[in-house]
């Protein structure tokens, strides 16, 4: 990977137990198609079950029980791994993997620049 885009898309090592390096990197704007496809999935997962706040680690354990492949998909998609892949890793390291997807894709910055983009999308369509 060059300089540039490592500053563009800052990886991180993740060290499995197992002794496994994982590299995870930000989701790059050409898979942004095929991931927000499968984080549209894992909502409507969680909507349709009415699981629509997250306000203890009970929810969390119900986010797992009622789209665990929903979330597995996600993480396929960022990591890079096939499905069988996850059933050789521990809980724990899917939960770190998991918290460190989140961070680098769900951070302040995403989050400001969604907003903005769909307030223009919205005023665009209503002009």
């Amino acid at each position: 990977m060059t300089d540039a885009l490592k500053k563009v898309f800052p990886a991180e090592k993740y060290l499995l137990e197992g002794g496994e390096e994982v590299t995870v990197s930000p989701v790059p704007f050409g898979k942004l198609s095929v991931f927000s496809e499968a984080v549209a999935s894992l909502f409507a997962k969680l909507a349709e079950s009415g699981l629509t706040e997250l306000k203890d680690i009970t929810d969390l354990g119900r986010v797992f029980g009622v789209a665990v492949e929903e979330v597995m998909s996600l993480m396929s998609i960022v990591l890079n791994k096939d499905r069988e892949w996850f059933d050789t890793i521990t809980l724990a390291d899917g939960l770190g993997l998991f918290n460190l997807i989140l961070a680098q894709n769900f951070n302040e910055r995403s989050k400001k620049n969604m907003s903005a983009l769909l307030a223009k999308i919205g005023s665009i369509s209503t002009s």
